[in-house]
């Protein structure tokens, strides 16, 4: 299941909502919860219960709307100062601010606010709403820091993938232009899938996976017969979803580092498998034991790297991922856990 994105609630026009739903369950609380007089019934009590939830309300909105923003603006001092001026104010006020409340309604039997005690209320309420919005703004902002960091670091892997596809381009337009329409028709594909189906966080995995195809199909007219690729997908996809591009790199990077070891076949091997929300990768492709690699630190990894982060930034401590190498073989492997 496409995981829910919560910040909504909190943004308009779903914020406002959101507070009127919790007010109404506080009002239902309070009529559960809360013992009354037995002369209490009826309209008398529905005139308390809303009463009793201005009590807890007005402090909290008074706290978080006007204090909570000064104590940002002004600093600590001020913001004291305001806070200790405005729970003064609530406790001489408030009991007037309810007992005009219940002259609106049509009984006799009223609470009269000026003899209750309404001083724990108001420093409590105006306690929990800071924390309240202190620990929600902290999150909603933590969100978009994470958020912010996955757009730069798709940014990265975007534009990392297709400077590897238009060398794969340019090398098949000088050696074989008969197959450049099927190479363009999947070039086109891909692009289409990276421009406008991964804006959101999450996609369906057959998405995704139809998008590794395209890819693995590119690379199949590339290399033509000198490589033995093969892709499988064991399991259903139904109800899965995913990070958009992000296993795409693995794939890339076994094609990228398949090599020729002599008189043998080159291959890349790719198998996902799916139990339940569980997914597994891996992907073989052969290497030259002999081979040693010119390493470059500015160069070297940045689309592991980058999908390092992400799978870190998405998927923090839900997945696992090895690499092993012996003799002509590559072995990646990869398990996460889609929430």
């Amino acid at each position: 299941m496409k995981p829910f994105d919560w910040t909504i609630l909190f943004i308009k026009p779903y914020k406002i909502y959101t507070h009127v739903v919790f007010w109404l369950l506080v009002s239902f609380a309070i009529i559960f919860f809360k013992e009354y007089p037995e002369r209490m019934t009826g309209l008398t009590m529905i005139c308390l219960v809303v009463q009793v939830t201005l009590e807890f309300m007005i402090p909290c909105y008074s706290q978080n709307l006007l204090v909570v923003p000064f104590f940002k603006k002004r600093g600590w001092l001020w913001g004291t100062a305001a806070y200790l001026l405005q729970v003064g104010l609530l406790i001489f006020l408030l009991p007037y601010v309810l007992n005009a409340v219940g002259m609106l309604f049509p009984i006799t039997d009223r609470v009269d606010w000026r003899n209750e005690h309404v001083t724990f209320s108001v420093v409590t309420f105006t306690l929990i709403a800071t924390i309240y919005k202190v620990a929600l703004d902290g999150l909603i902002l933590d969100k978009k820091r994470k958020e912010n960091e996955l757009m730069h670091l798709k940014a990265q892997l975007n534009p990392h993938f297709l400077f590897n596809t238009l060398n794969n381009l340019y090398g098949l337009s000088v050696a074989e232009s008969k197959k450049l329409p099927g190479l363009m028709l999947r070039l086109s594909e891909l692009l289409r899938y990276s421009l406008y189906d991964t804006n959101q966080s999450h996609v369906p995995l057959k998405k995704e996976l139809d998008y590794i195809t395209n890819y693995v199909e590119l690379e199949k007219i590339r290399l033509s017969d000198k490589t033995d690729i093969k892709m499988e997908v064991a399991g259903s996809t139904t109800d899965l979803y995913i990070a958009p591009l992000l296993l795409i790199i693995f794939i890339e990077n076994g094609f990228k580092h398949v090599s020729h070891a002599k008189d043998r076949q080159s291959y890349v091997h790719i198998m996902f498998r799916l139990n339940h929300k569980f997914l597994q990768l891996e992907v073989k492709n052969s290497i030259d034991p002999d081979y040693s690699p010119v390493k470059s630190e500015s160069k070297e990894g940045l689309g592991l790297n980058n999908v390092k982060q992400r799978l870190d930034l998405i998927y923090p401590q839900q997945y696992s991922m090895s690499t092993t190498q012996e003799n002509d073989c590559f072995d990646l492997k990869l398990e996460i856990e889609l929430s």
